[in-house]
């Protein structure tokens, strides 16, 4: 016979007993104290992190632990020394501002070492609790910046060293070194001592820097250079590079030199080394307008030592904002070329009288290296110009037409008849709707656009004498 007392005890026992263990999950779900009311201790730096498990795919994990960490460094205070070359330049271009943020930044660096102290979640949320020795920040930050101050310092030596031996292009590579070396640290306190005594080496880069880019000089050696357009047997324009010294200048050699054209639309640029004796030769100098005089500029390409622009290049950002960069400029005289001009053009199948494309070359030659004259005994060359424009195709369903453009351009010697140049644009499309005179126009647009993008910078490139 069944007891049913016994029964009745295992069932209630087994009913509290499931009763139970819904109480202990609930209490083991329940927020921890730690997600209401942050933690404060002053040994550690504290960082929570709180992911949603619904609004996104991504790894909840992840996303907790990165805001966790990025709550670390909010609590990290970045003092700017007031030795930090940041503190030490007038600055009305917002760079202090941007590299005070990007310091901020670098904190990341140094919290390795963090350790995880719980964590929590629901069906919806996820929450990691991260905090970090300060005593172990503050170690591994020093540690880190000791090295880099050491480094730095020895690239400071041997830029000194290169110096005062007037090795130039090797004191500011190194100097860049040097300064590369501390840049994430250009608001700590980088003091140190070397055989000038005790120096900060942020502030002493930049002036060492600064010292030598106002006692270079770079300066022609002509007061003006008289030239002939497109020849070869013009004489070479020269600069010299110097270093002013206390007692002399010294010409300086292996310099990095950038000439350019600053006042006209000429595109061109030549970048060259100084020589042994400190001189610079430019040879696209005939390349200037004709007729009156012209100015190129000859500066230190200072590139080579800062690099391209990026956002963390401080050293460039400076020096371009503060405009300090050696520069020199050479006049130049060109003389022009005397010009006879052919030309026929076909315009859809007539002839045409407006002749555009032979316009728009002439007005170009013009301007870069040709007087023409009617008459062609006084002149130096001739040149040819075939153009012509032809109807392609018609879209009815849109009205679309296209025309194509086709143009050869000849220079010959005049007294030798001898060919210098021959150069042709081909099957040049216009395309537009209402007619095919339109889709003509826009194929002479495209046209000038070879002209001076191809045509004239190849002509430059002709020897005529």
């Amino acid at each position: 016979m069944i007891n049913r007392s016994k029964i009745s005890f295992t069932i209630i026992l087994t009913t509290s007993f499931i009763i139970g263990l819904g109480i202990l999950d609930a209490q083991s779900k329940r927020k921890p104290k730690w997600v209401t009311d942050r933690p404060v201790d002053n040994n550690y730096y504290i960082g929570i992190g709180k992911a949603s498990k619904t609004e996104s795919d991504a790894d909840y994990l992840e996303i907790a632990k990165n805001k966790a960490l990025a709550d670390i460094i909010s609590e990290i205070s970045v003092n700017i020394s007031s030795n930090s070359i940041l503190n030490q330049i007038e600055d009305n271009t917002g760079l202090q501002e941007t590299y005070q943020a990007r310091i901020e930044l670098s904190t990341m660096d140094y919290i390795e070492g963090y350790e995880i102290v719980d964590s929590w979640d629901n069906k919806e949320e996820y929450w990691v609790y991260y905090r970090l020795s300060k005593a172990e920040y503050k170690r591994r930050k020093q540690e880190i910046l000791d090295r880099a101050i050491n480094l730095s310092k020895d690239f400071y030596e041997k830029a000194k060293e290169a110096e005062q031996e007037y090795d130039i292009n090797n004191a500011l590579i190194y100097y860049v070194k040097s300064f590369d070396a501390v840049k994430k640290h250009i608001g700590e306190d980088l003091s140190v001592f070397t055989m000038e005594g005790r120096i900060y080496l942020d502030n002493a880069i930049y002036q060492s820097i600064q010292d030598i880019f106002s006692r270079i000089k770079i300066v022609p050696e002509k007061e003006i250079y008289t030239l002939q357009a497109l020849s070869s047997e013009n004489e070479p324009v020269v600069v010299k590079v110097k270093l002013k010294t206390d007692l002399e200048t010294q010409s300086i050699s292996n310099l990095p030199i950038t000439f350019s054209f600053p006042d006209s639309n000429i595109g061109e640029s030549e970048k060259v080394l100084s020589l042994n004796n400190g001189k610079a030769e430019c040879s696209i100098a005939s390349m200037a307008p004709k007729g009156k005089a012209q100015i190129i500029k000859a500066e230190l390409n200072t590139e080579v030592y800062f690099g391209e622009d990026s956002p963390d290049n401080f050293l460039k950002k400076l020096f371009n904002e503060r405009g300090i960069k050696p520069y020199g400029y050479i006049n130049v005289v060109v003389n022009e070329i005397i010009a006879y001009l052919e030309s026929q053009e076909l315009f859809l199948g007539n002839y045409s009288f407006n002749h555009p494309i032979t316009r728009l070359l002439e007005q170009e030659l013009s301007k870069n290296f040709f007087s023409f004259t009617k008459d062609i005994e006084r002149s130096d060359v001739i040149v040819r110009i075939e153009s012509e424009v032809t109807p392609g195709d018609k879209l009815e369903k849109h009205n679309l037409h296209t025309s194509f453009l086709n143009c050869n351009i000849r220079i010959i010697k005049t007294a030798s008849e001898f060919e210098i140049y021959n150069e042709t644009l081909q099957n040049i499309k216009g395309m537009k709707s209402g007619s095919f005179e339109i889709a003509a126009k826009d194929a002479i647009e495209k046209a000038e656009k070879e002209i001076k993008n191809k045509i004239i910078p190849n002509i430059r490139k002709i020897n005529l004498y």
